[in-house]
């Protein structure tokens, strides 16, 4: 992209349901609901790189379900080519580690209504109040309705918000604007709209007693303050801010500094605001942040905390979150943003010094100005009973018994707001609670590459590094680790960095931070002093969790403390260290809770780990995970797969870290058995390289034979599944004649039958024929029969028969696998059972029966996420487009690419179940080719870009 779009009209608008609109203002189809959800993730965050992991994220949510890189890839393809068709002044650019759209100046309805509103303040500040006015005009001129009022995941709501305060906010300076001019009337009944729908917003209740005012209407002014004043008793139990009670005294009085001046016109007079201290004048002593570089990644918070303190309703308000993610900077920042606002200004308060909670009042009256004697609490509740100050309390968590007092402060003075960095919240009434989380993957990038360029001028690292994102993903997106980890790029690269980690994070940072933010240890060390002899205790053994945990999970873990006998599970202990910020809570997670540490704080806990209680949560960790997998074993093969697939896809990193300990632990046979349990997990996602690996160290190590068996097994078959077939024969064939030889008869079904797949992909069918024969009735004699491989037997047998010219023979048999497999509920079954009743009835021709196979089978892949599976049914729907009369020649090379651009999501070709007739899928794209002509190569295109849902509505026809 040689420069940003140019545009003068608005061709993307967020502030209603999402539109889109070409050069000629017609709307634009985008595609399906997921497209325009898309691009509102983009659209949000317009001109700014937002990461893959972040839009998949937003888009398909925390669970993930069905959100995978290449169906991501695949809905930009489609926006990317819809936009670029339309004309619309807008690109998707790929910019590591995602993408970035670039909106041409006033093409971005949002961006018209922020930037209208600041050139109104700026000319209102230059006194230009007719350009003021333009430029309000044009801003909320832009409003349609409730913004992406289409797109209902939770990123969209927050946008959505964010733009309703943004409207509010011109709404109010349009009223000033009607004030200022004169329109005194046109202001009243702007103002008491929005006082219906924002009842407690005192600043437009406050406009509004002022309008009715200048009006003529004192007595309605005067009525309106009584009507507030009565309802912020009545709903908050506290009185009128006190700007708003100074200008009830002045309409009492008439004070003339609220009218405008005799001899003024009215285009170009301001009415008075009501009087305020002078700068000199003001109690503030926040600090410049000019010096301390720019706050990267945090402008949305910074918006939402200072809209926040606006509010009568969050009279104190707790920024908590771990050490180092930059409470007390983004704090500092908020209250730079808003000390305007406050008459009397505000004041930084540093707690880290005291250790007494009785300290902290005598402290905040020192900051304040109450003078020395006396009882300081009455003292500085009767200063700040009328005042209009914000108080920045930094580092309270260590100081937990002074916080009612400090409460009260807050429930006694209407003018007064408190902000309050800590690592835990304070627990106390009316205090609200403001979690910062970790910076995202794009903002973490680029405070990475700004620090660095900071301490290594002229560097040429880049936000979209591949070492970079990694580094930053491992540092937890937390800033201080980032910085410490930046700081080091004097000496060593992004991933020399990430190959000494843990040097970095134990190295001093700046040395005007205070100790306890120098380094990262430092800073969870400040937090684990606070932690009872308890918490102390669990905080390490959590470590041994990778990707989040449940609670059963860390009750197991937790089980052998000393500290937890008679006192319950581990609920508490956990609720107490996500309270403390060391431990992240997701509350609504697909199967329930999960909680997590973020990667520096869980390489912190580890090295807090003796050797003798790192083996014994690692051991407890083992046990609990190897009983999970012999539980979802069977629902794998049976009812509930789709289920259980779901589960195991969210504990997979704790099960490969099970199997992994066990190797390193010297008992690679209970890892073994673990990963007996899970290997259809990894054939169906596509993990094959993963259970390869894994299982064939365990052969490798085991000493049971039972284990040999069964790992040998599965190294085989993820083997066969890459197309490596001399390792998956000599493997199933080794792991054979070890069944045989220890009378294994449950394990030597699945050893010998791998023997018929291998013999089948090597066109050998009279050797295949005789092998899937022989493990019928070996499932049979093991008390397998009717199981899943008795099952699949059946299909392969099938197989060799269609081959043979036998259809009849084989869809006989495919109809015994079928009938087994749904009996059973067992969609893998089902699915490999109908490929081969596809191929059946293709040669039948029965072309309809046909169809409604590939309808069934794609269903059930989608379900279960098979996706490789998925692609060798799109290619039998190519074949039968191309051999059915009624076929459209159009959707075989659009089922091709799509079959393609699924199997480049698993790696390549996935060898599996089956032997589809190769032939006859050349031979269908022949066909198409020769029919199509050049537009075949676009049909292949389109198939590429489709999303997987659209790959399903093609495939499977719309019912009723």
């Amino acid at each position: 992209m040689s420069g940003s779009p140019t545009s003068s009209a608005v061709s993307l608008s967020l502030l209603g349901p999402i539109e889109v609109l070409d050069p000629d203002a017609r709307p634009v189809d985008i595609g399906s609901p997921r497209h325009r959800e898309t691009l509102a993730a983009l659209a949000v965050d317009a001109g700014r790189v937002v990461s893959t992991d972040t839009l998949l994220d937003r888009v398909w949510g925390e669970s993930g379900r069905g959100g995978t890189l290449a169906n991501l890839q695949a809905v930009i393809s489609r926006l990317r080519a819809r936009l670029r068709e339309a004309g619309v002044p807008a690109e998707i650019v790929t910019a590591t580690p995602g993408y970035r759209l670039e909106v041409a100046d006033g093409a971005l309805d949002s961006r018209v209504l922020a930037q209208g509103i600041d050139r109104a303040r700026d000319s209102l500040a230059d006194g230009d109040v007719a350009r003021a006015q333009h430029h309000l005009d044009q801003a909320l001129a832009a409003w349609r309705g409730e913004p992406l009022a289409d797109v209902p995941q939770p990123f969209a709501r927050a946008e959505a918000l964010r733009l309703e305060g943004l409207r509010l906010t011109g709404e109010e300076l349009a009223a000033e604007l009607d004030l200022r001019l004169g329109r005194a009337a046109e202001a009243v009944g702007r103002l008491q709209a929005l006082a219906v729908q924002h009842p407690l917003r005192e600043s437009v209740r406050g406009q509004l007693m002022r309008a009715l005012y200048l009006a003529g209407r004192q007595a309605d002014a005067l009525a309106e303050y009584d009507a507030l004043r009565a309802q912020l008793v009545e709903e908050l139990g506290v009185d009128p801010a006190p700007a708003v009670q100074q200008l009830h005294r002045q309409i009492l009085a008439q004070d003339p500094v609220l009218r405008p001046a005799a001899e003024s016109t009215p285009e170009t007079t301001p009415a008075a605001a009501p009087p305020r201290p002078a700068p000199d004048e003001r109690r503030s002593t926040i600090p410049s942040t000019d010096l301390l570089g720019e706050l990267v990644g945090r402008d949305r918070d910074i918006d939402y905390l200072a809209e926040l303190l606006r509010s009568p309703a969050s009279r104190l308000v707790t920024v908590t979150g771990v050490g180092g993610c930059g409470k007390t900077r983004l704090s500092l920042a908020v209250a730079a943003a808003v000390e305007a606002r406050f008459a009397d200004g505000a004041t930084l308060v540093p707690l880290a010094p005291l250790r007494d909670p009785s300290a902290v009042i005598p402290a905040i009256a020192r900051a304040v100005g109450v003078a020395e004697g006396g009882d300081p609490f009455a003292a500085l509740l009767e200063l700040l009973r009328d005042r209009d100050q914000l108080l920045l309390l930094d580092n309270a968590e260590h100081l937990v018994d002074a916080w009612p007092e400090v409460a009260t402060l807050a429930a006694a003075c209407p003018g007064l707001r408190i902000l309050v960095t800590s690592r835990i919240p304070l627990r106390v009434r009316g205090e609200v609670l403001f979690p910062l989380t970790p910076l995202d993957a794009t903002a973490a990038a680029r405070l990475f590459v700004t620090r660095a360029a900071a301490v290594t001028p002229g560097t040429d690292l880049s936000p979209e590094d591949p070492d970079v994102a990694h580094l930053c993903h491992r540092l937890g997106g937390i800033p201080l680790a980032i910085e410490l980890a930046a700081a080091r790029v004097r000496l060593l690269s992004p991933a020399a960095i990430l190959a000494r980690l843990d040097e970095v994070m134990a190295a001093e940072g700046a040395r005007d931070l205070p100790p306890r933010q120098r380094t990262m240890r430092a800073a969870i060390d400040w937090s684990v002093e606070l932690l009872s002899p308890l918490e102390r205790a669990a905080f390490p053994r959590l470590a041994v969790f990778v990707g989040g945990f449940a609670i059963d999970a860390a009750d197991a873990v937790l089980a052998g403390l000393p500290e937890l006998e008679g006192g319950g599970g581990a609920l508490g202990v956990i609720d107490s260290l996500v309270e403390q910020s060391l431990v992240v809570a997701d509350p609504h997670g697909p199967h329930g809770p999960r909680f997590r540490l973020l990667e520096p704080v869980a390489q912190y806990a580890l090295t807090q780990l003796s050797p003798e209680d790192e083996q014994a949560a690692r051991d407890a960790h083992l046990t609990h995970y190897g009983a999970r997998a012999a539980h979802y074993e069977p629902s794998l093969r049976g009812e509930g797969t789709v289920e259980t697939l779901s589960v195991i896809e969210l504990e997979h990193a704790n099960l490969v870290a099970a199997i992994e300990w066990s190797l390193t632990s010297g008992q690679a046979d209970r890892g073994g058995w673990l990963g007996w349990h899970l290997w259809l997990f990894w054939w169906v996602r596509g993990a094959l390289r993963e259970g390869r690996r894994l299982m064939q160290a365990v052969h490798d190590a085991a000493t049971d034979d039972l284990v040999r068996v069964r790992s040998g097994a599965v190294a085989a078959a993820m083997s066969f599944a890459q197309g490596d077939l001399d390792h998956a024969r000599e493997h199933w064939q080794l792991t054979s004649d070890l069944a045989r030889s220890i009378g294994d008869a449950q394990g030597l079904p699945y050893a010998y039958g791998g023997l018929g797949l291998v013999a089948l992909a090597e066109d050998d069918l009279d050797t295949a024929a005789r092998v899937n024969a022989e493990t019928i009735e070996l499932c049979e004699v093991a008390g397998l029969g009717g199981e899943w491989l008795w099952t699949l037997s059946h299909v392969w047998l099938g197989t060799v028969e269609l081959l043979r010219g036998n259809s009849e023979e084989a869809a006989t048999l495919v109809d015994l696998a079928l009938e087994a497999g749904r009996r059973r509920r067992d969609p893998l079954a089902v699915y490999i059972a109908l490929f081969t009743a596809i191929q059946v009835s293709v040669t039948r021709g029965d072309f309809p029966g046909a169809r409604a196979q590939v309808a069934e089978g794609v269903r059930l892949s989608h379900d279960t996420g098979d996706h490789a599976n998925l692609a060798y049914l799109l290619e039998a729907l190519a074949v039968i487009e191309s051999l059915d009369g009624a076929g459209d020649l159009a959707r075989v090379g659009v089922l091709r690419g799509a079959a393609a651009h699924l199997r480049s999501g698993v790696g390549g070709n996935v060898y599996g179940y089956y032997r589809p007739d190769e032939a006859l899928i050349d031979q269908a794209e022949t066909v198409a080719r020769a029919a199509r002509g050049a537009s075949y190569d676009d049909d292949l295109a389109a198939g590429r870009a489709l999303t997987l849902a659209q790959m399903i509505e093609i495939a499977v026809p719309p019912t009723g």
